[in-house]
């Protein structure tokens, strides 16, 4: 009897063991195949979760978009009454009785007529405020009466590798104007050489944000966006090339602001000139150094080979024949270094810039 019973025991706790084993076996593949389902009552909490989560997304996308879009606008460059280029802009400002339009100075350059195209169709004359080579940055001023919107900037300083962008532009002209494209933050305080007088030789270098959003001709000038709806860059340049892709640039806000503040004000930026003609080192003959007692082996730096009178470099103790090999401690390299280190400064402050003379080194404060 017991050893009947001891049977009967072990065959039910062995088929109530299967069954919840194969109950719970099922449940979890019900999980599996089911991707965001939880094992619940009604099993759809997570499923909900996740697809509030992508109309947030998606939302906050189109709001951004919706915020700025009508702030952008198509450039159209004249030159003797024909079209020699497009391009697009960002109205950053309206006041008093105008707005103001921010583009790249590549837009407009040699252009003697602008017209601004508004995102309602609306065109208007504009005039040019100032253009800056250097930053490949330029302002406009339009009549405000039918403008819309007026865009904000962002911090680009707070981007994260890999966050979400928006590039908002005209490309290939006003035909795809409002174009929207989306990338992410590829990488931050990139620099770009560039050729600036078009002699096939590279004469400046930009400080520039890159990212993988796609944009072409007639996108220069254009916003580029976070999901908040700020700029926080202005499209400038892509790299074309059968071997590339995905590499487009834009130039920061914390490098535009001040320059456009500078092109409003003053219609050019207020960059310090010390009065000084320079050449790179790597072009001055041994002979010549052997003349002026300069070492053969210094082989950088910038060779000052003109002093105009009563300049800040002639107050300040330069010389001709004198070689510059940096400023405040930043080392002098080439006649491009030189430049960048010097206009970070305005007028008013004061700098030190060592020099090389007779193979001696001296350290002179320049008041700029």
């Amino acid at each position: 009897m017991n050893k009947v019973l001891y049977t009967s025991l072990v065959v039910l706790v062995t088929a109530w063991s299967v069954f919840f084993i194969a109950n719970f076996y099922h449940d979890k593949v019900g999980e599996t195949t089911t991707p965001g389902v939880v094992q619940n009552e009604d099993g759809t909490i997570i499923q909900e979760v996740v697809e509030r989560e992508v109309v947030t997304l998606e939302d906050q996308r189109i709001e951004a978009i919706e915020k700025v879009q009508d702030a952008i606008v198509g450039v159209v460059n004249f030159y003797q009454n024909r079209t020699v280029g497009e391009g697009s802009g960002i109205i950053y400002k309206s006041e008093g009785d105008y707005a103001y339009i921010v583009t790249n100075q590549h837009v407009i350059d040699q252009g003697d007529y602008f017209e601004v195209v508004l995102s309602n169709g609306e065109r208007t004359e504009a005039e040019l405020i100032g253009s800056d080579i250097y930053t490949d940055l330029a302002v406009l001023k339009i009549p405000n009466e039918h403008v819309e919107a007026v865009a904000n900037f962002g911090n680009t300083e707070d981007l994260k590798l890999g966050q979400t962008v928006l590039a908002i532009g005209n490309p290939l002209g006003l035909e795809f104007a409002g174009s929207v494209t989306q990338g992410i933050v590829s990488g931050q305080d990139r620099t770009m050489s560039v050729d600036l007088d078009g002699n096939g030789y590279d004469d400046w270098e930009v400080t520039v944000l890159q990212t993988d959003t796609a944009i072409n001709p007639g996108n220069s000038g254009g916003a580029l966006i976070d999901l908040s709806g700020n700029v926080i860059g202005i499209n400038s340049m892509k790299l074309a090339s059968s071997t590339i892709e995905g590499m487009s640039f834009a130039i920061p806000t914390y490098v535009a602001l001040p320059i456009i503040a500078d092109l409003e004000q003053y219609g050019e930026v207020k960059r310090p000139q010390i009065g000084v003609y320079i050449q790179d080192m790597t072009l001055i003959p041994d002979r010549l150094k052997e003349i002026l007692q300069i070492s053969t082996e210094l082989k950088t730096g910038v060779f000052i080979y003109e002093v105009f009178e009563d300049s800040i470099a002639a107050n300040a103790g330069i010389k001709a024949g004198d070689v510059v090999t940096a400023i405040d401690g930043t080392e002098i390299t080439d006649t491009m270094t030189f430049r960048q280190k010097l206009y970070e400064y305005r007028e008013g402050q004061s700098i030190e810039i060592t020099i090389v003379r007779e193979n001696e080194e001296i350290k002179l404060t320049v008041q700029l």
